[in-house]
């Protein structure tokens, strides 16, 4: 491999604001294939460049740079045949056919393949014509709402999601629901976990205070539905603006602020996408097991769920997984601009942070205020049950769950658990 092209002629295209010669080669390929994975614009690589490793270089050179280094890029695709297939991949894991070429672009692009929008809008028609008919605008009507933010943590919006709950299943009680918060000025969804129940006050309530712990801080405004499970909100809200931030005038600026679920627009559109994307297929993959005989709610419901479903199913889909600043199709403050640019550098387009710091003392202070504990608020079966559950787990060798495998985990573990 031919010499970096970062020591050659440095001196006159290259400063590094700290004096030394930049980064380590491996460093600087995982940063740039990386920038190239989030789909990063040039500009945008360029002040990641120096925000992370205090490198300020021209576009010629990070183009060198990248050439060096086998960054992905749209203009030098993979084979056709190998882009193909990958595409099939995608499209295969889609059961319904509702991704669009822009979704599995950027699905594949989270994979490491840089595929041009032209070949997999090619692809998907030719063995897929069926599904852009489907996804055609003008066969759905979706009331869209102007969308209005100054930066990031400006205005968090929340809310819950039960196309996987317990009567969308029909599965004897078990059900996934989801609670999540999405980032208005950006489209970045900041926080998404499975709950057993989103609609108790207390699990909600904690899993706020997760998300405050998570990232250390409170936005300016937090917006949700008019729902009992925001019944803790309020106060949590209103009492750390007040103690963190008490020069902010929360008649002009509330910390909280509940609408009809119709009018909390930018979650519900996540999760309109969501269901379009994902769940549908979910919902096929997870009651397959009810349809095929696999699972019976007579037999196995125990509670709020039987603990193997549990562990397979939860483990499929990653209970507690925080996604930063994941991009999705819905409606933008910025349209044509990457939700990761928006939300890593609020200030590049005119924008700016609103996140007020919160110590972790005083989240734990809020959660003793919380009638049931959070251990007993987030679980979905007895200890006793779960102990067993991941036991068994274990016995069978620990087997990779995914949507499409958590069914055979759940058949290995309920022979050994009966």
């Amino acid at each position: 491999m031919p010499g970096n092209p970062l020591n050659k002629g440095k001196s006159k295209n290259a400063n590094n604001s700290e004096g030394n010669n930049g980064p380590e080669e491996d460093v600087l390929a995982d940063s740039l294939h990386e920038y190239a994975r989030l789909g990063h614009s040039l500009d945008v690589r360029l002040q990641k460049l120096f925000d992370d490793h205090g490198l300020r270089i021209g576009k010629t050179l990070l183009k060198n740079l990248n050439s060096h280094f086998n960054v992905p890029s749209v203009r030098k695709p993979i084979p056709r045949e190998v882009a193909d297939q990958q595409i099939l991949n995608e499209m295969a894991d889609d059961i319904h056919g509702y991704r669009g070429p822009g979704t599995v672009k950027r699905n594949l692009a989270l994979s490491g393949y840089q595929i041009p929008r032209r070949i997999i809008r090619e692809t998907m028609l030719l063995n897929h014509p069926e599904g852009v008919d489907a996804r055609y605008p003008g066969k759905k009507k979706i009331k869209r709402a102007q969308l209005k933010a100054h930066g990031t943590w400006q205005e968090i919006h929340c809310d819950g999601h039960e196309k996987l709950g317990a009567l969308a299943l029909q599965m004897g009680g078990v059900g996934l629901p989801i609670y999540g918060m999405k980032d208005k000025w950006g489209d970045g969804i900041l926080y998404l976990v499975v709950v057993p129940d989103d609609r108790n006050s207390d699990a909600i309530g904690h899993v706020v205070l997760d998300f405050i712990e998570l990232y250390g801080a409170i936005p300016q405004q937090m917006t949700t539905d008019k729902g009992s499970e925001t019944g803790h909100l309020y106060a949590f809200m209103t009492g750390l603006k007040t103690a963190y931030a008490p020069d902010i005038d929360l008649t002009r600026y509330p910390s909280m602020v509940a609408l009809k679920s119709t009018n909390n627009t930018p979650i519900e559109a996540l999760w309109r996408w969501f269901q379009e994307q994902s769940g549908k297929n979910l919902y096929v993959q997870i009651t397959r097991g009810r349809d095929e005989g696999i699972f019976n709610p007579g037999i196995y419901s125990i509670g709020s769920g039987h603990p193997s479903f549990k562990a397979s199913w939860i483990t499929s889909l990653s209970d507690g997984t925080r996604m930063s600043s994941v991009g999705n199709e819905t409606k933008s403050c910025h349209p044509g601009v990457s939700p990761n640019e928006l939300y890593a550098h609020p200030e590049y387009f005119g924008g700016r942070c609103f996140a007020i710091p919160v110590p972790k003392d005083a989240t734990n202070a809020l959660r003793n205020t919380i009638k049931t504990p959070r251990k007993t608020a987030l679980s979905w079966v007895p200890d006793e049950f779960d102990l067993i559950a991941w036991q068994v787990y274990e016995m069978i060798g620990s087997p990779l769950c995914t949507p499409e495998t958590a069914w055979d985990v759940f058949s290995k573990m309920a022979s050994v658990m009966r």
